[in-house]
Parts: structure tokens; sequence; C-alpha cells
């Protein structure tokens, strides 16, 4: 190989390099967006769990109530 080939290979490496940073950042993007989505998800679970067993709280005794006659029996 002469010094010209070498040069080459050295731009093409460097190129490749660039390319490899910039997606690697796009990527690291990404995965704080989807981390940050993910925390937000949990939360609202967590939020509709709660909601969900304060309703089933206040509704009665919960399946006991269900299998009682109603009240005009």
């Amino acid at each position: 190989m002469n010094t010209l080939d070498l040069l080459n290979k050295i731009d093409e490496l460097e190129i490749k390099s660039q390319f490899q940073e910039e997606t690697i950042d796009e990527l690291n993007s990404a995965l704080t967006r989807q981390q940050q989505d993910l925390l937000l998800l949990k939360e609202q679970v967590k939020l509709l769990a709660k909601r969900l067993e304060d309703q089933r709280q206040n509704s009665g005794s919960g399946i006991n109530s269900a299998i009682e006659k109603p009240p005009h029996y």
C-alpha cells in the first residue's frame, strides 16, 4: 500500500466513525425519551390502580354486594 491508499483508508474510517457517533447519539436520545415515557406510564398505571381500588372500596362490600338480593325483593 502506498501513502495515498493509507490516507484514503484513514478518511474512510473517520467518516464511518462519525456516522457511528451520530447513530449512537440518536439511539441514546431515543432511549432517553422511551425511558421518560415508561416512567410516565408506570405512574399513570399506579394512579389508575389506586383509583380502581378506591372505587371498589367505596362501592360497598365488593363481591358480597353483587350476590345479595336487591332491596325490592
